[in-house]
């Protein structure tokens, strides 16, 4: 209906009839935001590096890698972490792998959780799942994925570490062990 010239506009009218034809007209994307939910520090222990069967070398070809990871300095943003402070993650998985990297990552494990004193406060299954890694550490194969199962249920998880062993000699004798430190988050 047109408006009579003579009769009183509102100041709002004629914006909120924009906004209103502009909401109709282009359909909203919900913006999804990842929570983090704990970000712990990573470690091999000097008796338990990560190895890989068959060793990793030059050219890609299929490895699985297996670990027993420690998890420390554990710090919480969220409410269903607040109990986990530290952490023993057992995990293999397969890939194709290279001194440069990793692919296709496949694989299983556990996490039992450790509170603020020392005792056991959940078990977390954990699936690591990555397609592609890119850089010098094939370790970090294990430390990418989702949690299926148990404490942090439904969190995607992803890390680096940094080797601490000798992995010059990748590329001519192969590398079948190395130890690293580095960093995990949790996010949901």
């Amino acid at each position: 209906m047109p408006l009579h010239p003579l009769m009183p506009v509102h100041p709002l009218m004629p914006a909120a009839a924009a906004v209103v034809a502009a909401l109709s007209a282009t359909p909203v994307a919900a913006a999804t935001v990842q929570q983090t939910l704990l970000t712990c520090q990573v470690s091999t222990t000097s008796e338990r590096p990560i190895t890989f069967e068959p060793p990793v070398r030059l050219l890609p070809r299929n490895v699985t890698a297996r670990a027993t990871i420690v998890l420390t300095g554990c710090a919480s943003s969220a409410p269903s972490a607040a109990s986990l402070r530290s952490g023993v993650m057992t995990v293999h998985s397969t890939g194709r792998a290279s001194c440069a990297g990793v692919r296709d990552v496949r694989g299983k494990g556990t996490i039992t959780w450790y509170g603020a004193d020392g005792t056991q406060t959940g078990v977390s299954t954990v699936r690591p799942s990555v397609e592609q890694v890119s850089g010098h550490n094939p370790g970090d194969m294990l430390l990418g994925g989702r949690v299926t199962k148990g404490s942090l249920a439904g969190s995607s998880l992803a890390g680096t570490a940094t080797p601490t062993s000798i992995v010059s000699a990748c590329a001519t004798r192969g590398l079948g062990a190395v130890h690293g430190t580095g960093r995990i988050i949790f996010t949901s």
